[in-house]
């Protein structure tokens, strides 16, 4: 029976990149950046991390090029946090686009899902309680191997003394590799 399963499950997966920006190294480091979504100011690959699930990534994890295998047809997503996790200052992903290499992913989309989360309740973590959260991230569809290098742009946000909402820092990117690998 067990073997039955396995024929009838899918070949397709998602593999999840989580990215985590050093957001208060890039506002000392760079502290005039792009006001302009069209013309991001450049960086430099220290300031970013991309991790995916162990059995998903051949090199790179914990760096600003992370190499992972996919098969055709497997869907890749994109998350990205400031260290602080969005709290303070927070950033999202508006565009990836290929400069170079062979083309690895298309069909780029960036969706928002509200589910329910969990939600550790008044100074305790235990019990949990659960809430409406909204999770957001880019999607692109595999649709061959070989190794792409495309570029990251992403909107960094600082909350300010004295505003409720954060604000436009700036824009910026840069320009990591991936390779899919089945």
């Amino acid at each position: 029976m067990a073997i039955y399963n396995e024929l009838l499950s899918s070949s397709q997966e998602i593999i999840n990149i989580q990215i985590v920006i050093d957001t208060d190294a890039i506002t000392a480091d760079y502290p005039n950046p792009s006001k302009d979504p069209a013309d991001p100011s450049g960086l430099p690959h220290n300031y970013m991390y991309l991790v995916a699930t162990r059995s998903d990534v051949i090199t790179g994890s914990g760096t600003a090029n992370l190499n992972i295998k996919a098969n055709v047809g497997d869907v890749i997503r994109w998350h990205a946090v400031s260290e602080n996790s969005n709290f303070d200052s927070a950033v999202v992903i508006y565009n990836l686009s290929q400069f170079g290499g062979t083309t690895v992913f298309n069909n780029l989309t960036f969706s928002v899902y509200t589910r329910q989360g969990i939600l550790p309740i008044d100074r305790a973590t235990l019990p949990v309680d659960f809430s409406a959260q909204s999770f957001w991230f880019n999607q692109a569809n595999v649709i061959n191997t070989g190794t792409e290098y495309y570029t990251v742009q992403f909107a960094l946000y600082v909350r300010k003394e004295g505003f409720a909402d954060p604000v436009l820092f700036g824009y910026y990117y840069w320009n990591p590799t991936v390779t899919v690998q089945q």
